[in-house]
């Protein structure tokens, strides 16, 4: 126990510190802010780490409601907040950074549960586990969070806009980042604008020559390319509560809609998680879904965990995601003129026109499916057979 009280103070201190001396640029807080968010970083991790631990242990990690363990984390984050009188926009920027710890925190609690209950079925030792553990959680820390960089610059998009601004009068909400913005051979302002009235939510680049804004830097996650709809529920739901302007009689409706769902005797997460994503998004699923009912003949229970059809599945999810990073790192070289423009374009090369046709597109998602199905029916070979 004196472990873990010195461990949680340590850790109030350091989150203090970082929030402190290296504050979010724009979002400066007081030291009683910062003071409070390494304590409810503290309080709301104990409690959801235990929660993920334990899920992930009984169940699996596909049951770890990470994503609903950080809304509340927000809500009440943002709540004692507004109680507080703490409501501008440098707040909701520690609230989500509140929330991210505390979800880093349950995303690692329940993988190391995993971890130890398959390496105890293996017969690891877990000693040896808890240190590759470490050195995974430090390689991920700049791995994923360069990727995530990279992705977020080979996906951003320039778009042309007008719309006049006053920079020596900025409206509330909008804040000047920089001065000297290059883009294309011309000098802009970088303007930033988070709950304004007058300027929509997003980065712009005002040119002072013009005294207009000229262009409006859409980045790359959360884009149309890289849609990221739990990132605008989380917004919605610090903002809606700072600004007290939440649709309460929507997120009651949600509620007893989750209590006569799960009445129905349907999972209510799953439910929930197909209504706010697009359909685009859980489309695969269903058809992957309708696949396996077919591979199953129309029975169920039939495909096990480790079959062909998962494992020729889970090799789909990697290759796309591989070829997607691939994607990403291609358009990068292509913006900084390392290879010409339209080199790896060879889906236009093969196909010609068919490339363009949505009808194509559609029929090669079915031939994918029939694939899977295919391989779905064969029973893995065992060794020795």
């Amino acid at each position: 126990m004196n472990i873990v009280v010195i461990g949680s103070i340590v850790l109030v201190i350091l989150i203090w510190a970082m929030l402190t001396f290296m504050p979010i640029a724009g979002a400066e807080t007081g030291l009683l802010a910062n003071l409070l968010s390494g304590a409810l970083v503290v309080v709301f991790g104990f409690l959801f780490v235990t929660v993920s631990s334990r899920i992930v242990g009984l169940i699996g990690s596909s049951a770890n409601p990470v994503s609903g363990m950080t809304i509340a984390t927000l809500m009440a984050t943002s709540a004692l907040f507004l109680v507080a009188g703490w409501t501008g926009g440098a707040y909701s920027a520690l609230a989500i950074t509140i929330g991210g710890v505390v979800c880093v925190a349950a995303a690692n609690a329940g993988a190391t549960s995993q971890d130890l209950k398959t390496g105890f079925l293996v017969g690891a030792t877990p000693a040896k586990q808890q240190i590759g553990l470490m050195v995974g959680v430090m390689a991920s820390v700049f791995v994923i969070g360069l990727t995530l960089i990279l992705m977020n610059e080979g996906l951003a998009e320039y778009r042309p806009t007008q719309m006049s601004l006053n920079v020596l009068e900025l409206p509330e909400g909008v804040q000047l980042e920089s001065r000297d913005y290059q883009h294309e051979g011309t000098t802009y302002y970088l303007v930033n604008a988070i709950g304004s009235r007058s300027v929509p939510d997003g980065k712009y680049l005002y040119n002072p020559a013009t005294e207009q804004i000229e262009i409006q830097w859409i980045q790359g996650i959360g884009s149309e390319r890289a849609a990221a709809p739990q990132a605008r529920l989380m917004a919605t739901v610090i903002n809606g509560i700072l600004n007290q302007q939440l649709p309460w009689g929507l997120v009651l409706l949600g509620v007893f809609l989750v209590v006569a769902i799960e009445l129905l005797g349907v999972r209510s997460l799953a439910f929930a998680v197909g209504s706010y994503l697009s359909i685009a998004t859980t489309l695969a699923i269903f058809c992957g879904g309708i696949v396996r009912w077919m591979a199953e003949g129309g029975r169920q229970g039939e495909e096990g965990e480790v079959s062909s059809g998962s494992l020729y599945a889970s090799g789909l999810i990697a290759g796309g995601g591989i070829f997607g990073l691939l994607a990403i790192g291609i358009a990068l070289m292509e913006q900084a003129d390392i290879v010409p423009q339209g080199l790896f374009e060879i889906g236009p090369a093969i196909f010609g026109f068919l490339s363009d046709e949505p009808m194509f597109g559609v029929f090669m998602f079915a031939a994918l499916c029939a694939s899977l199905y295919m391989i779905a029916r064969k029973p893995i070979q065992q060794k020795g057979q």
